[in-house]
């Protein structure tokens, strides 16, 4: 039952692009109706879920466009309990496309918002406010957050995808945690505490299909991750910048006799 509500459903197409939807959606639409305005006015809980929720495909509309206006596959739309995600092929091989693609969601947002903001009425301003919250919230660096996803974007330009998805995930926890204290002095923890397991886990999760996609650990550390990309302003060498190591070819690991990590820790670039 649980599994169900959480596997995503198709609800139609958006521009050709399909949209699905997890049916734990609609039963947490039907309990923030019934519950979040105390019985009293549901039209207006469900008037703002409506405004989140336009703002969210809106959101997730412009990552698929801007993707297959680089020529990336977008396969669809899933919108979550907890958001929505443009699903697409040919990022993992393409990186360099990442910070254009995570960028156009929020930018497209803070448009709407400063559009609305500039409208009289309760309703524009029930709008600016959503999608202000949706875009300016994306962009905090907490991987894969889309301000995250800029940040892996800017440390991969010197380091491989893997390791530099392994830094981010490293600062997208810690900022987990000073997250889910704020939320805890806001006297909200459990909401900040499932925006926090949130972010874990997805962040875990990507970092494990990057680790599949590319077939070796991550080379570096996050303090070498970080100087490389911050160079030269906190590197002691202020020769050539550092470049970004290549892949290990069959040939060398056909050579190399011991365990894996062994190899890649031989391989290891300072």
């Amino acid at each position: 039952m649980l599994r169900a509500l959480f596997h995503p459903r198709p609800c139609g197409s958006l521009l050709g692009i399909p949209i699905r939807v997890a049916p734990a959606v609609f039963v947490l639409v039907l309990l923030a109706v019934v519950f979040g305005g105390n019985g009293a006015q549901p039209g207006i809980m469900l008037g703002l879920l409506f405004l989140l929720a336009t703002a969210l495909l809106v959101h997730e509309l412009a990552h698929a466009l801007v993707a297959q206006q680089l020529g990336l596959r977008v396969l669809d739309i899933t919108v979550w309990p907890l958001g929505g995600m443009a699903r697409m092929e040919g990022l993992l091989v393409h990186p360099q496309y990442e910070a254009k693609v995570a960028v156009a969601g929020p930018a497209v947002n803070l448009f709407f918002g400063l559009l609305f903001s500039a409208l009289p009425g309760a309703f524009a301003a029930q709008a600016a406010w959503v999608h202000f919250v949706l875009g300016l919230g994306n962009l905090l660096p907490a991987f894969p957050l889309d301000g995250g996803r800029i940040l892996r974007a800017w440390l991969a330009r010197r380091s491989p995808l893997v390791d530099a998805t392994f830094a981010a995930t490293q600062l997208a926890k810690t900022l987990s945690f000073l997250a889910l204290f704020v939320f805890w002095l806001a006297g909200a923890f459990w909401i900040g505490l499932l925006l926090a397991l949130h972010l874990w886990w997805s962040g875990q999760a990507e970092f494990t299909q990057v680790l599949y996609h590319y077939g070796r650990p991550p080379v570096l550390s996050p303090a070498q991750v970080w100087q490389r990309a911050c160079y030269p302003w906190f590197s002691s060498n202020r020769g050539t910048p550092p470049s970004v190591p290549k892949n290990p070819t069959q040939e060398e690991l056909e050579r190399f006799h011991g365990r894996l990590d062994q190899f890649f820790k031989k391989r290891r670039t300072k």
